[in-house]
């Protein structure tokens, strides 16, 4: 089985759509190793998505080269850029906390 481009993105959006609730209408779960707050549902249906799109490259025996090295050097380049991104507003967000609480709270 082929997958196109536009049947990739409709694969990643329908699974982004498929979440139920808004992450502030979720409760935080309490692990002994870590909390996972109101994002982890979210990252979970990507993930899910990643391990979908996983399971369809390694099943197909009809994907051609150039669609790996396409899907490798340009959407997988798409994702990693976009998780980078993701990581930058979650610092900047972090130190605009951080910068408002130690201003109501001179050392």
């Amino acid at each position: 089985m082929k997958i196109t481009k536009p049947e990739l993105i409709k694969i990643i959006l329908q699974e982004l759509h498929d979440v139920r609730g808004r992450p502030s209408d979720q409760q935080s779960v309490v692990n002994t190793a870590f909390r996972t707050g109101p994002f982890g549902n979210l990252v979970t249906v990507a993930s899910d998505t990643l391990d979908r799109l996983i399971d369809v490259i390694r099943d197909s025996e009809e994907l051609a080269k150039s669609d790996l090295e396409g899907l490798k050097n340009n959407e997988c380049q798409k994702l990693m850029d976009k998780i980078g991104y993701l990581e930058s507003v979650i610092s900047a967000k972090i130190n605009d906390r951080a910068q408002k609480n130690s201003a109501q709270y001179p050392n």
